[in-house]
């Protein structure tokens, strides 16, 4: 019953700020983010996403108070804090830019590090494991590592459905392996999230009442992160490659973003439209649509990435205890990655006259 009643919480929150915004958030500043370069919806959508998902997160953690005797999870949602604060500040209207949501996630992971007394030990490789048993290295990897991981939850946040599907898909892998590493305590509460995010899914796919914005997507990456450092702190058979792997699309999306960028010679925060599922928003309207479909080519992004998005994670928790076998399937879907990057772009451009 915890995780129907995080899930009613979640939507019921959302519902209350989708009818009563203006009452609870006076002070929101108006926005045009539908003017955006990387915008890819429709119209003008609430951003308060994140309150409803951390409203039933916190709903549920209440209720489980009694009975998890490990109290990590209030000290995960208190690290959370300042960088929901500053995303939520961003949702506002109150300009924040990536670098101060960037450093807001640093802060996030820092406070996260001292509540938590856990940073990620090694990386199952055999120079990374000599390196990661220093404190000066392993501790600002850490920190790095969760702030560039929130961040990349932020990127793929560019259709209806995708960011809250991939944390959807990703806390379920979590709890799977949680459960075979007899982590109880971190399976219930990634399922608990699984249930949250279920339930903002209805305001947000197909069509969107509201999105996760900032501090959602940021908060939700935090969480996604720390509940693997925990997982791979608290457990020596778990493998790090495989918990990558239940990671993998925001990871494989920001690395081939800067990957690319690099290339291009522009800057690491600039947004652009080069993002996979805006590629693969775009071959669906060139291809099928016509152009200026965005409603119905938005959602639909969703459905054709949700499968390419769950084989990574399902095969993270299949290969929990494996790390070689994890550290082959990583470099395989990461070339698959790039691959699809090409793919997609060549399949619009040879088809794209017969949505004409």
């Amino acid at each position: 019953m915890i995780y129907l009643a995080a899930l009613i919480v979640t939507l019921s929150a959302g519902l209350l700020l989708v009818r009563y915004h203006e009452v609870v958030l006076p002070n929101a500043l108006e926005r045009q983010d539908n003017l955006a370069r990387q915008a890819s919806h429709v119209g003008e959508p609430l951003r308060y996403g994140g309150i409803a998902v951390f409203a039933g997160l916190c709903f549920a953690c209440f209720l489980l108070r009694d009975s998890i005797s490990d109290p990590f999870f209030l000290l995960l949602l208190i690290s959370s804090a300042p960088v929901i604060v500053t995303g939520f500040a961003e949702d506002l209207g109150y300009a924040m830019s990536p670098r101060r949501r960037l450093l807001a996630a640093m802060v996030s992971a820092a406070v996260a590090i001292a509540l938590l007394g856990v940073w990620v030990p090694r990386a199952d490789l055999p120079v990374f494991d000599r390196m990661m048993s220093l404190y000066i290295i392993a501790l600002p990897l850490t920190v790095l590592f969760s702030a560039g991981f929130c961040h990349a939850v932020n990127l793929i946040d560019g259709m209806n459905g995708l960011a809250t599907t991939n944390g959807f898909l990703s806390a379920l892998g979590l709890a799977m392996i949680a459960a075979n590493a007899a982590e109880t305590d971190i399976m219930i509460f990634a399922l608990v999230f699984a249930a949250c995010l279920m339930g903002f899914l209805a305001l947000n796919w197909p069509s969107a009442r509201m999105f996760l914005g900032d501090a959602g997507a940021y908060g939700i990456g935090h969480l996604l992160t720390w509940l693997a450092i925990l997982l791979v702190a608290r457990v020596d058979d778990v493998a790090v490659p495989a918990l990558l792997l239940v990671l993998f699309w925001p990871l494989a999306d920001v690395l081939h973003t800067i990957y690319r960028r690099l290339l291009d010679g522009k800057a690491a925060f600039q947004p652009d439209r080069m993002h996979l599922h805006h590629k693969v928003r775009r071959a669906l309207d060139m291809v099928y649509f016509g152009y200026n479909e965005k409603g119905r080519s938005n959602p639909l992004t969703t459905l054709v990435l949700g499968p390419f998005i769950a084989v990574p994670i399902f095969t993270g928790a299949f290969l929990w205890d494996q790390p070689v076998a994890a550290w082959i399937a990583l470099i395989i879907y990461m070339i698959g990655f790039a691959l699809a990057h090409k793919l997609t772009t060549r399949y619009a451009l040879r088809n794209r006259k017969s949505a004409q």
